[in-house]
């Protein structure tokens, strides 16, 4: 499963959209899920976040953009790419 994070940055007194860029193609969905705190989230390709200042470390490998949360609000939101519905998530192993 390919996933893109789509991140929108506004300003942040006028809240006027400034622009918008897609992250590069991501294979491991599910830990970058994880890492944000959103593994449990049921709708998480249909809904928009408010991006959380702890999320900027995590997301920013994937975007040419420099996350300026002191300067500018982001959203962020999920794309899946590929066959629908994607397969079911399979059990961790124990090592």
């Amino acid at each position: 499963m390919v996933m893109k994070i789509r991140l929108r940055w506004y300003e942040k007194h006028s809240n006027d959209l400034k622009a918008d860029e897609y992250s590069v193609d991501i294979e491991d969905s599910d830990s970058v899920f994880e890492a944000l705190g959103l593994g449990g989230e049921t709708a998480i390709y249909a809904d928009v976040f408010d991006m959380l200042p702890d999320w900027t470390m995590i997301i920013q490998p994937y975007f040419q953009h420099m996350i300026e949360p002191d300067r500018l609000d982001y959203q962020i939101s999920f794309r899946y790419q590929g066959a629908w519905p994607p397969p079911p998530k399979q059990p961790k192993t124990r090592t």
